[in-house]
C-alpha cells in the first residue's frame, strides 16, 4: 500500500505541467506541501513534494504570507520541524511555529522526525512530551539568538577552527536563557559533536562560577576515553586564556 501511494506522489510531483502549474502558487504550494507530508508520515515513506519543492517551499516560509491561512502556515511549520528544519519566523508568525513545535513534541511521534532531542532542550528548554507547553515560554529573541547559536556551531567542520574563532561565540554568554540549559543539560547531550563543541567553548569564556562547576561536574563520572581527549583538546586550547579555567583532572 505504501509503495503505491509513493508512486503515485512521484508520478504527480514529477510532471512537467504540475511544475508549471505550481511554481508560482505560494498557496498551492504549502497545501501540496502538508498533503504529501501527511500521507507520507501515517504511511512510513518519504513524502515526494518536499525533495523536488524544498526551493519553492523555503522562499514561500521566508515571505509574509499574508493570503495564507493560519492554519496552512502552522501545518508548515510542523512538517518541516519533522524534516528536521527549524524556521526562523517572522515575529508575527512565532505563535503559529511554537504551536507547531508544541503539537512535534505532544504527538509522542519523535521517532518520526528528524529534529533532534537535543535541538528541542537548547532552544525550549523541553526534554519529554509531558512538558510540551513549555515551548511557549521562550521569547523570540531567545530563540532565534539560540538558534544562531546552534548555526555558528555547526558551521564548522573541526573542531580546532571553531575554537580558533571562539571570539564568535562570546555574545551568547549574555543569552541566560541559552547558558541555563547548558548548565542544567549539557550532561545529557555531551558527545563528539559540535553542538558540544560550541557548548563547552561558552562554558570555557564564561567567568562565573556555574561554568566551572558543571566543567568540574563533567568529570564526576568515569570518563571514555573520546570524552577524555575532547575536553582535553578544549582545555589546551583555552588554557593561556585569561577567562579559562583549566581543570587539574585532565
Amino acid at each position: 500500500m505504501s509503495t503505491n501511494r509513493l508512486k503515485k506522489q512521484e508520478k504527480r510531483y514529477e510532471n512537467l505541467d504540475f511544475a508549471v502549474q505550481i511554481k508560482k502558487d505560494n498557496l498551492g504550494i504549502l497545501k501540496h506541501f502538508i498533503e504529501s507530508e501527511k500521507e507520507a508520515h501515517e504511511h512510513d515513506f518519504q513524502g515526494q513534494f518536499y525533495p523536488s519543492y524544498h526551493y519553492e517551499i523555503n522562499r514561500v516560509m521566508s515571505t509574509k504570507m499574508t493570503k495564507i491561512p493560519d492554519e496552512i502556515i502552522h501545518l508548515a511549520f510542523y512538517y518541516r520541524l519533522k524534516l528536521g528544519t527549524l524556521d526562523k519566523p517572522l515575529p508575527q508568525h512565532f505563535s503559529l511555529f511554537l504551536n507547531a513545535v508544541e503539537k512535534n513534541i505532544a504527538d509522542n511521534n519523535l521517532d518520526k522526525s528528524y529534529l533532534s532531542a537535543y535541538k528541542i532542550y537548547l532552544l525550549f528548554g523541553v526534554m519529554n512530551s509531558a512538558d510540551a507547553k513549555n515551548v511557549h515560554h521562550i521569547t523570540y529573541e531567545a530563540y532565534t539568538n539560540s538558534l544562531h547559536f546552534l548555526a555558528i556551531s555547526n558551521s564548522y567542520t573541526s573542531f580546532p577552527n571553531l575554537r580558533k574563532k571562539h571570539i564568535r561565540f562570546l555574545p551568547f554568554i549574555e543569552n541566560k536563557t541559552l547558558m541555563q540549559r547548558i548548565y542544567e543539560g549539557i550532561s545529557s547531550y555531551f558527545n563528539s559533536d559540535f553542538t558540544t563543541a560550541g557548548s563547552l567553548v561558552l562554558l570555557l569564556l564564561d567567568t562565573q562560577q556555574a561554568s566551572k562547576d558543571v566543567l568540574f561536574a563533567l568529570h564526576k563520572n568515569k570518563l571514555e576515553n573520546t570524552t577524555v581527549w575532547l575536553l582535553g583538546s578544549f582545555y589546551k586550547d583555552f588554557q593561556n586564556d585569561e577567562n579559562m579555567f583549566f581543570v587539574d583532572c585532565i
